[in-house]
């Protein structure tokens, strides 16, 4: 991925962000209402037509891939942004930490107030460490009845492009 422009956020920028943001409560964290004030920088970087990343004090924070707006992993890995959340069984991890979907039968326990198109953070079951973040494609009784098919569609996970360019803008 290459970077076409990058530029730190204004404070009316930076509101507007914020606005879009109101839409997804779960979404909004401190510290993007304290850049608003100063405390923080927010630096927007634009890759292409359809997709930019938000980062807060050089910490991927926010990605915004056509017109969806999801949670970084950095930023759900260090706590600073909270999702749902979706434990999958250690033998699903393989798959996922390569951008596989996440299959209904691998699902071991999941967030029971997620709704269909919300986000959730995808966790092992022994580490209970961040893989990816997730769109809801199913409703979590749905998903535990089934034992098959497609249950969360995989938007970012470790390793892959956006992984890689936030570690290298975080070094």
């Amino acid at each position: 991925m290459r970077i076409k422009h990058r530029t730190l956020l204004r404070t009316k920028e930076l509101r507007k962000l914020l606005e879009g943001l109101e839409k997804t409560p779960k979404m909004i964290h401190k510290a993007l209402r304290d850049s608003s004030s100063g405390k923080v920088s927010v630096e927007r970087i634009i890759l292409d037509k359809k997709s930019e990343l938000f980062l807060v004090q050089g910490e991927l924070w926010l990605v915004k891939l056509d017109a969806i707006v999801f949670p970084g992993l950095p930023a759900l890995i260090a706590e600073n942004v909270q999702l749902p959340q979706v434990v999958i069984d250690m033998g699903a991890v393989p798959h996922i930490a390569n951008g596989a979907d996440v299959m209904a039968p691998g699902i071991f326990s999941i967030d029971e107030q997620l709704v269909v198109d919300d986000f959730a953070v995808i966790i092992d079951q022994k580490n209970l460490v961040p893989l990816a973040v997730g769109r809801m494609l199913l409703m979590p009784e749905v998903i535990l009845k089934s034992n098959k098919g497609r249950a969360i569609e995989t938007l970012h996970y470790v390793g892959d492009q956006l992984w890689k360019l936030a570690k290298e803008l975080s070094e």
